[in-house]
């Protein structure tokens, strides 16, 4: 059975946001948001660490104000990194074929939602997307691989979660829903031709749909 068989039988589907709809570029959030508290002496970890949520996690504790700051900056720089991404190839119609069946779309994203909403809403694909399960404030606890944000948007739905990062994929599986990994470009054996590019970039399930 192709993937897009697979998926019209389901009532609800769950894209992760990248990968499967946006191409996001990486960016060095974490170093653009020491530079707000470069004025401190910093420790070793938030120093070095890649992770913006650490670096947030030490401002906080140099007062609420420092921690709202940096916690906006992070925001905008999200808004930064969804607007200068590209849609992934072939999501519009896989977005379209799924809608005309009748399958409900949930985008989920560790980024703030409305950074994800404003890149749904850019390129028109809004429409075909019923919900955003994504961060709503600075708490990074429920963000992949933690499954949160995945039963969140299942709500006990028979669904299927199409991801393409480990965490991604982890979270879905710790949440209890089957998944479908997809393959970005030159990741794998090469797409089959004629087909649409985003299901033919969606590899078998890697556990059994629920």
């Amino acid at each position: 059975m192709h993937a897009e068989e697979l998926l019209a039988e389901c009532d609800h589907v769950l894209l992760a946001f990248d990968g499967p709809v946006a191409e996001l570029r990486p960016v060095p959030a974490a170093e653009r948001l020491r530079v707000l508290i470069a004025a401190e002496r910093l420790p070793k970890r938030v120093a070095r660490t890649g992770d913006p949520f650490v670096v947030l996690a030490h401002a906080t504790t140099m007062g609420p104000a420092t921690g709202r700051a940096v916690y906006e900056h992070l925001c905008r720089i999200e808004f930064e990194q969804a607007g200068g991404a590209r849609v992934t190839d072939g999501v519009r119609g896989a977005l379209a074929t799924l809608a005309a069946v009748g399958t409900r779309v949930t985008v989920i994203s560790g980024l703030n939602a409305d950074a994800v909403r404003s890149f749904l809403v850019m390129h028109g694909l809004d429409m075909h997307v019923r919900h955003i399960s994504a961060r709503s404030g600075p708490d990074a606890a429920g963000l992949p691989p933690a499954p949160d944000l995945v039963a969140t948007a299942a709500g006990g739905d028979v669904c299927v979660f199409v991801g393409a990062t480990r965490a991604d994929l982890a979270a879905a599986r710790a949440a209890g829903v089957g998944t479908l990994r997809y393959r970005r470009p030159g990741d794998g054996e090469p797409l089959e031709p004629h087909r649409n590019p985003w299901f033919a970039a969606l590899s078998q399930p890697v556990r059994r749909l629920l």
